[in-house]
């Protein structure tokens, strides 16, 4: 009798073990550069800080993106990575401040999120470029625990920021052409890494759809237009951001702005505190110093414009014109807004220069000087009759002016391209502190996407949570087909003669129109801004 016990014990602990080394075995994935073990949680497998690009540092400070180098033995995928060096003082909405000893130059890295049981299901693949105006933010801050339970993969991407993302000079230029878009050309190195990697995890390399919010979306759009990202992707999601604006020059003063390379000669002085500094010596400051000396200059606080130039590389001409000529990615895209874009960004709770000005003025400020081209009748759809009119006019400008009519613009060059664009208004109102104030604000919706409200500190109702299920439906649908998916309406594709869009509401609907005579307007405004450009 003891002798069979302790057969059934060896039995069942050879069989707890044979568990346990099947869990570990296939958190375990060979990829192109090596072994990397994952962490696994029941049927979710994450791995955590993958290098898809050589550290950026030292003589590769500013150098464009270069593939990983290959390692020896299991590397652990674990944990996140390192975030990318950025300002300690900017926060995003949700006081998300960085950690200053969490910052290095080497976090080029990305994150994968997958429910995949074997490497031939072939899953769509999803590739999140985080927002943060080009400055801040990091793929960690985004989980996939919540987006893969939808038949979906998930990467997560950290990229270069700011000085060291988007930094331009005249010695960068001459050398290899790196100068300006050092962030941008990371996520096409990312989107290489995804490629030949992805079928690893379970992914199919050949249903990938890049997506994002605020920068992320400039990012998106950026990356439609590039000729360098062709083919790395077939479908984009942009939320609330677009750069067909007029962009800087590297090179070349405009009446819209200075050249890339003036603005990166007047940053190397602040970096540096030294005129005309060499690149030699810009490249031996520690990155914190840099960090430091920019935090506080008004050019660099007021000049995010110039965080994405025409370098005749990745950007070989401005946006719009590449889109016009019908030179850029040819894939379905899926874009849109929020409601109410503006209403956290109140000038005077953002700058104390600004808070003893009257919104009256305040709103004649932002449209002379984001929009110079905008002739008087936009005052009609604007009014300042009183301050608190003038209030309500800064947000629905800014709103309109920054993403409203950018999206609309970006679906209006689509609709001459075969492949369709469907165009959203996002208008539903958290329930959390505040936000019967900010309504439907800016980045309202992506922890809607994400389904996982615990990491951006929100605690919401029921009601937000079933809302979320809805919006995951929407974007994997869109993943997985090229067609947004509601169960109640039938969405249709964008066209500049109907305008359609659909409400994403309590009430979803499709409506045609979006804010039609002021988006035209703005829109006539920057025609005239590229007819100079």
């Amino acid at each position: 009798m003891i002798v069979k016990k302790i057969f059934l014990f060896g039995m069942f602990m050879s069989l707890v073990a044979c568990e346990l080394d099947n869990q570990s075995i296939s958190a375990i994935v060979e990829i192109e550069n090596g072994s990397i073990k994952g962490v696994q949680e029941g049927d979710l497998k994450k791995y955590l800080g993958i290098p898809y690009a050589e550290p950026p540092v030292d003589d590769l400070r500013w150098a464009l993106a270069k593939p990983a180098k290959n390692w020896k033995g299991i590397r652990s995928a674990e944990t996140n990575s390192k975030i990318c060096f950025q300002p300690k003082q900017i926060a995003d909405f949700y006081d998300r401040v960085p950690d200053l000893n969490n910052m290095s130059e080497d976090c080029l890295t990305l994150n994968v999120w997958t429910r995949a049981k074997d490497t031939n299901e072939n899953l769509p693949v999803m590739v999140w470029f985080h927002g943060g105006a080009l400055v801040w933010g990091s793929g960690s801050e985004y989980p996939g625990n919540e987006l893969t339970d939808h038949g979906v993969i998930l990467v997560t991407v950290n990229y270069r920021l700011g000085p060291f993302g988007f930094f331009s000079h005249p010695e960068l230029s001459m050398k290899d052409g790196s100068s300006g878009n050092q962030g941008f050309s990371d996520q096409i190195q990312s989107l290489k890494w995804v490629k030949e990697n992805i079928k690893y995890f379970g992914g199919d390399p050949n249903n990938v759809t890049i997506f994002g919010e605020s920068a992320g979306s400039w990012s998106v759009n950026v990356l439609q237009a590039s000729p360098l990202a062709k083919g790395l992707f077939h479908k984009v999601i942009g939320q609330s951001g677009a750069r067909l604006i007029p962009l800087t020059h590297l090179n070349k003063s405009t009446t819209y702005s200075k050249s890339a390379e003036e603005l990166g000669l007047g940053w190397s002085k602040v970096m540096t505190g030294t005129n005309n500094p060499s690149m030699e010596a810009l490249k031996k400051i520690p990155p914190l110093t840099i960090i430091r000396n920019l935090e506080n200059d008004p050019l660099y606080a007021t000049q995010f414009d110039s965080l994405t130039v025409i370098d005749g590389n990745i950007i070989p001409e401005d946006i719009s014109k590449i889109f016009q000529k019908g030179q850029q990615a040819d894939v379905p895209v899926l874009i849109g807004s929020t409601a109410d874009e503006a209403t956290p960004l109140d000038p005077k709770m953002l700058s104390p220069q600004l808070e003893s000005m009257s919104y009256k003025r305040l709103t004649h400020l932002a449209i002379a000087d984001i929009l110079p081209e905008a002739d008087s009748s936009i005052y009609e759809l604007y009014p300042v009759d009183t301050e608190q009119i003038a209030k309500k006019s800064w947000v629905d400008f800014t709103t309109d002016v920054m993403f409203t009519a950018q999206m609309q613009k970006w679906g209006d060059l689509m609709s001459s391209v075969e492949s369709p664009a469907y165009l959203y208004l996002w208008n539903w109102h958290p329930s959390i502190n505040g936000s019967k104030e900010y309504r439907a604000f800016h980045a309202a919706e992506v922890p809607y996407i994400f389904g996982n409200f615990d990491v951006f500190n929100i605690d919401l109702s029921e009601r937000d949570r079933e809302f979320s299920k809805v919006m995951m439906e929407i974007w994997t649908s869109f993943a997985k087909n090229g067609i947004p998916s509601i169960a109640t309406t039938e969405w249709p594709e964008f066209e500049s003669n109907y305008q359609s869009y659909v409400l994403l509401d309590e009430n979803i609907e499709v409506k045609q129109g979006l804010r039609a005579k002021k988006v035209t307007l703005i829109n006539e405004a920057y025609d005239r801004v590229r007819g100079d450009f």
